[in-house]
């Protein structure tokens, strides 16, 4: 039996192993913290196990401050993810590749020059939002695929999923993190305890960052669902001709195609609200496969390697949860960024960790906190 970590008395136990949970480990051990990390199953068990790995921005029109929070993470991540393939050797397989999108009708080419226009406004240079009539690799989006053109940026970013995540455990635990794994939380007490499968733990502070799970944990103390999960499935193909890995994310109506550094091609992803096993595929997929390959010559004869299907966690109003939960002692959340928690997760780890030490982060929108989302159940 592991050693309880009681006797340990952590500063920070973080619940969760995926990417948000792993960041926050590996913060608060930069800050000087004594972390440790529990994880139910294993490292990147949820949905940050993937395999799409897409960093991408949202529009820049209607600028919000989470397109702001969202924009710092994406041009912060590099540095961030540079130190940490310094630190531990392991590469991430990040790029910044762009993106490309084909246009399909007059009135998209009309709102494509209205959003290149505000990345001008938004967007710091070089990165730039644009509109051509011009395909980059016409065996990745083929002339006949963009009939108004396509919109291309050149900040979107990929990365492995699953490389991201083994350099973090490493870095996490060359900083003094403990993980365990398969130890799963039973029950949050009032004062902020932990009751799990092998021990009670009370610590410095929680934070729950296990993904749409979290929503479950403290559904019991809430008045009204913080969240819930949205179930995708994605797939990793061999091309039969080896692609360039350079090559741009291209997004088409709902379905990823991106180029990773180990030459495979990954490829999703559904969008479900409702499910009954969250971790098999089904037709669902097959559609996207059928989508992907018809749209991009270059995966002709690709052989599928690999079908994979996890659970995104989508918080109740769609912005992520960063920070202390309303009516629990030294409780924080960290869950909820569904399709962009790759690029903000560093963000999150830092909010969350400044605000356990009563600080407050200046760039966290307002509409993140707890305090302004959920409401506890009367005592």
């Amino acid at each position: 039996m592991p050693p309880s970590i009681t006797t340990r008395s952590p500063d920070f136990v973080v619940v969760g192993g995926g990417i948000v949970g792993l960041w926050t480990a590996f913060e608060a051990a930069r800050q000087g913290l004594s972390a440790t990390l529990l994880e139910q199953r294993t490292i990147g068990a949820g949905a940050s196990g993937g395999l799409l790995g897409a960093l991408m921005p949202h529009q820049p029109t209607g600028w919000t401050d989470k397109k702001q929070f969202q924009l710092d993470g994406l041009l912060s991540l590099e540095t961030e993810i540079a130190e940490l393939e310094a630190l531990t050797g392991i590469s991430t397989g990040y790029r910044r590749c762009g993106r490309i999108m084909p246009i399909r009708n007059a009135e998209k080419r009309r709102q494509s020059g209205d959003w290149a226009q505000a990345s001008r406004e938004r967007w710091p240079a070089p990165f730039r939002w644009d509109v051509s009539d011009e395909t980059p690799d016409a065996t990745w989006l083929p002339p006949a695929e963009m009939p108004f053109g396509i919109n291309a940026d050149t900040l979107s970013a990929r990365v492995s999923p699953r490389g991201l995540l083994s350099a973090l455990r490493q870095a996490a635990e060359m900083s003094g993190v403990t993980i365990r794994e398969g130890v799963a939380v039973e029950q949050i007490e009032a004062d902020g305890k932990l009751r799990t499968t092998d021990d009670e733990i009370a610590a410095g502070h929680v934070v729950l960052a296990a993904g749409w799970q979290t929503f479950g944990l403290i559904e019991a103390l809430l008045a009204a669902p913080a969240g819930t999960g949205v179930k995708g499935q994605a797939a990793l193909l061999r091309p039969a001709i080896p692609v360039d890995p350079a090559l741009p994310i291209l997004y088409d109506n709902g379905t990823y195609v991106i180029a990773h550094a180990d030459g495979h091609v990954a490829i999703g992803s559904t969008s479900e609200n409702t499910f009954g096993d969250p971790l098999t595929t089904d037709e669902r997929l097959e559609a996207v496969i059928k989508h992907a390959t018809s749209l991009c010559p270059a995966l002709k004869d690709a052989e599928v390697i690999e079908r994979w299907a996890g659970v995104r966690p989508k918080a109740a109003g769609r912005e992520p949860l960063v920070g202390p939960l309303p009516g629990l002692s030294g409780v924080s959340v960290a869950t909820g960024g569904f399709k962009i928690s790759f690029a903000i997760a560093h963000l999150m780890a830092k909010a969350v960790v400044s605000l356990s030490r009563g600080e407050t982060p200046d760039t966290l929108p307002q509409a993140f906190l707890p305090e302004n989302r959920v409401r506890p159940l009367p005592c």
